[in-house]
């Protein structure tokens, strides 16, 4: 009688054992850590366009891994930004939507990038997986004090610097309004971190 009365509770036992080894939950806030597989630049990529992302380092929850290395994160430009004439930078907004494991399967993914590490004046802003480029105010400051210090020498030979200096400057910030500002390039290799917004469940 007594094996018989555990025998129910044993098999219950095992198949809860069971339920609980095939759903694996990567809890909301988590971070993924992943890396660019392509290029990706403000000049020749438009808002819609695909991009992947590999993961490097596995997700392991009780000593299996939930997100394993190798595991790509699938997403789209989901705005992109060329940088302005004198001021404004060129940004992207990276948005991911789904992670697709080494076996084939796939899940939606509710994520927002964090961080972004590689090229130099690169940084994210705020929560909306927003990418910034580097400034151009630096060089328009460089190329109009350039040539506004090369006018007052050309001026201070024929006894009027300071019409020179004025004709310099104009001249640089004439010629920064019509160019752009540097674009925005993050290449392929660039380590980007996503932190989860809703957990990520796996199902086995």
């Amino acid at each position: 009688m007594v094996k018989r009365a555990l025998f129910p509770l044993l098999l219950m036992l095992f198949g809860a054992s069971l339920a609980w080894g095939a759903t694996q939950a990567v809890p909301s806030g988590s971070t993924i850590h992943c890396r660019l597989t392509q290029t990706l630049n403000t000049k020749l990529n438009f808002r819609g366009d695909p991009f992947t992302a590999m993961v490097t380092e596995p997700f392991m929850i009780n000593g299996q891994d939930v997100i394993p290395y190798g595991s790509t994160l699938e997403g789209r430009l989901a705005d992109v930004q060329r940088p302005g004439r004198v001021k404004g930078v060129g940004w992207m907004r990276l948005t991911v939507e789904q992670v697709s494991l080494p076996d084939g399967r796939r899940f939606a993914l509710n994520a927002v990038l964090v961080n972004a590490y590689g090229p130099k004046s690169v940084e994210v802003k705020g929560n909306e997986d927003r990418v910034d480029g580097p400034s151009a105010k630096g060089k328009t400051a460089l190329v109009v004090g350039g040539l506004a210090g090369g006018g007052s020498l050309v001026g201070l030979i024929f006894g009027h610097p300071f019409v020179g200096m004025a004709v310099g400057g104009t001249v640089g910030l004439v010629d920064r309004m019509v160019k752009r500002g540097p674009d925005l390039t993050l290449p392929a290799g660039t380590l980007l971190d996503y932190q989860l917004t809703r957990q990520l469940v796996n199902k086995r």
